[in-house]
Order: structure tokens, then C-alpha cells, then sequence
């Protein structure tokens, strides 16, 4: 999965320091799904499952989600699988501005052709439309040029 380790806004990062780390709620079900996966595919040894803004749209943000690698100015949200056992959600400092609050289930219909995690973002409705122009609060902190 190719990200973007960086929101860029005439050149601008965001200030990942002003920005809180997520709060990341699995269901039981996409729970046991992550485990499975970890512990039985090989090629995801040192790779993070992430989370991405990927669109936008009149009714408030898209998401994706894959495994990665860790980059340096990522969230690192603490994942508990039991049995003592524990892997990280990766979240970039522009993804985590807008995704505060995200439940993450996981989606099996194979009449439709259709597996995965699906991210519920609890704070979507804030963001549909052009929200920033009505309040600059909901766009992400950058970090000042020097």
C-alpha cells in the first residue's frame, strides 16, 4: 500500500506535536480477522496495518487500510490481541487530524464480492462538504517554515 508519508500544502508538513494520537476501536470480529491474518501470512513479518485518508468527498472523507512499513512521524496506536500478544495501527499525522475517533470492522459478503476492514469514522458528519471554509479549526496544524 503507497501512502502519502506527508500532507503537503505549499510545501507545509503537518505538526504532528499539536495534533493527539487516535482513538482506534476494533469489533471482536475484525479483531479475530487481524489475528488470523498476522499469524498466518508470512510477507506481513515487520509490517504495520495502517490507516489513510484516500479521498474526499461531498460526504466527508474516504479510507483505506493495508499493511506497511513504519515511517518516522507515525502515530503508533497500541493494538491488544490477547493472549498477550500485540501489534501497532499506523496512523499518519494528517489521517490522524481527522480520524480522532475510528471503529474498524471487517466486512465478509461473499454473495457481493466483498472482504476487508471498513473504518468507521465516529466524527464523519463534521467533515462533509467544504467545512473548512466555514471553520479553519478543521484543518490540520502545519509546521511553520524557517
Amino acid at each position: 500500500m503507497k501512502y502519502r508519508t506527508e500532507f503537503t500544502s505549499y510545501g507545509a508538513r503537518v505538526d504532528k506535536s499539536k495534533i493527539k494520537a487516535p482513538l482506534v476501536e476494533f469489533t471482536e470480529f475484525a479483531l479475530s480477522q487481524l489475528r488470523l491474518i498476522l499469524e498466518n501470512d508470512i510477507t506481513l513479518e515487520d509490517k504495520w496495518l495502517r490507516l489513510v485518508v484516500s479521498g474526499k468527498g461531498c460526504d466527508g472523507f474516504d479510507y483505506s487500510v493495508g499493511f506497511t512499513d513504519y515511517q518516522e512521524d507515525d502515530f503508533q496506536i497500541v493494538i491488544q490481541l490477547g493472549e498477550g500478544k500485540q501489534t501497532f495501527v499506523l496512523i499518519d499525522p494528517f489521517t490522524a487530524f481527522y480520524l480522532q475517533h475510528v471503529r474498524i470492522n471487517y466486512v465478509q459478503d461473499f454473495a457481493n464480492d466483498e472482504e476487508g476492514f471498513v473504518i468507521e469514522s465516529l466524527y464523519q458528519d463534521e467533515f462533509k462538504g467544504k467545512f473548512w471554509r466555514a471553520n479553519e479549526e478543521k484543518t490540520p496544524p502545519l509546521l511553520k517554515h524557517t
